[in-house]
């Protein structure tokens, strides 16, 4: 840093003046004052910028994810949405009662996604944030055995995947979500609330508001702008184009 070659010239400068003060030893004892003075000032302005510096290495704060960086990993790989961008809202649905079983079906509220699908997700979030927005999600990788569970309630291919299929949930590459205001946490209006069964949830449902319209048009458009596409019945789906990943049951860790 720039204060350490000034305090090295300081003391080659304070050993020149002893120097030239031997033939003058009259003034030799202010020289040495004012150098010492010198290089006191500079000490203690030299430790605070330290001490500044060490502040700002160890204050919490939030830094935006270098994708091409930390994306090394094989696609497949299983990732933490929270672990890669803390910023993301979770509202996992599945680890609660709020959700149309009524039943807690998860042990507790993770967000698990297949490293591509997660990548894709990011880009997509990205460019929300740009326009003071971002993504809420209800569930993300979604266990084979609680594949079973939903079917149960609602063994309806237009809404569950049947579990001899599979659903893209299981696979990590399907994802629920919704769009939020960054500022203030709140949804943006898409006509019904999260898993509504029935044609108002419907793409093809033109009978609606045009900001309700303008808003779900921004979220399919943003997401299928980054891999994804959505179903019919569902516009809270979506599924990664690339990612046809095997079936899974892992179960995450909630310690």
């Amino acid at each position: 840093m720039n204060y350490y070659k000034e305090y090295s010239l300081l003391l080659s400068i304070g050993w020149c003046l002893l120097l030239l003060g031997a033939c003058s030893s009259n003034s030799t004892s202010q020289q040495i004052a004012t150098v010492t003075k010198s290089i006191d000032r500079l000490t203690i302005d030299s430790l605070s910028l330290v001490e500044a510096a060490k502040a700002e290495i160890l204050a919490p704060r939030f830094t935006p994810i270098e994708l091409d960086s930390i994306f090394q990993l094989n696609d497949t790989t299983w990732v933490n949405l929270k672990d890669l961008h803390p910023k993301i809202e979770l509202d996992l649905r599945y680890a609660t009662t709020n959700n149309f079983m009524e039943l807690q079906i998860y042990d507790c509220p993770q967000c698990y996604l297949r490293l591509a699908t997660a990548r894709a997700l990011l880009k997509a979030q990205k460019e929300l944030e740009e326009q003071n927005l971002g993504f809420k999600m209800y569930d993300c990788y979604r266990p084979k055995s609680a594949q079973y569970k939903l079917w149960k309630k609602m063994p309806d291919r237009r809404y569950v995947a049947p579990p001899s299929k599979g659903s893209m949930h299981s696979r990590g590459g399907a994802l629920d979500l919704t769009i939020i205001q960054l500022e203030n946490k709140e949804e943006l209006e898409m006509g019904t609330g999260y898993d509504h069964f029935g044609r108002e949830a419907y793409w093809v449902n033109k009978d609606l508001p045009k900001k309700i319209l303008d808003n779900r048009h921004l979220l399919r458009s943003t997401l299928e702008k980054h891999g994804f596409k959505t179903t019919t019945t569902e516009w809270w789906h979506f599924s990664y184009r690339r990612a046809w990943f095997k079936l899974s049951d892992m179960q995450w860790n909630c310690n």
